[in-house]
């Protein structure tokens, strides 16, 4: 057995892959796809190894910053605000008139917070 580079499809070093010796031809090994038969790069910190007939060393990518999430509507907003219905309907089935009152209540506070544009 010997240890041989690893590349992705791109080329890139990724690590140490290892080689089997042909049964049927002694001294002689077979390589994995997408490996070859040299000794691997020292990698200095922030940067990766390319093979392209000899070793290149180039710097990191930059991850892409995230996308900043898109802003709410007044809608999304409200619904995450407003009292669970199921509190108005349990002031209707036992006909509690305050706990009506403090459902509307709550759900027009919500509305003046994020008005219709």
């Amino acid at each position: 057995m010997k240890q041989v580079c690893q590349l992705n499809a791109s080329g890139y070093f990724i690590g140490l892959a290892s080689a089997q010796e042909s049964p049927l031809e002694p001294g002689v090994f077979l390589l994995p796809g997408g490996s070859i038969d040299t000794a691997p790069p020292a990698i200095p910190e922030g940067q990766r190894a390319k093979w392209n007939g000899a070793w290149v060393l180039e710097n990191l990518p930059q991850p892409e910053p995230e996308p900043a999430a898109p802003e709410l509507t007044y809608a999304e907003k409200r619904m995450a605000e407003y009292p669970s219905l199921l509190d108005y309907i349990d002031g209707v089935v036992k006909s509690d008139q305050a706990q009506i009152d403090k459902y509307i209540s709550e759900c027009l506070a919500v509305k003046a917070k994020y008005p219709k544009p």
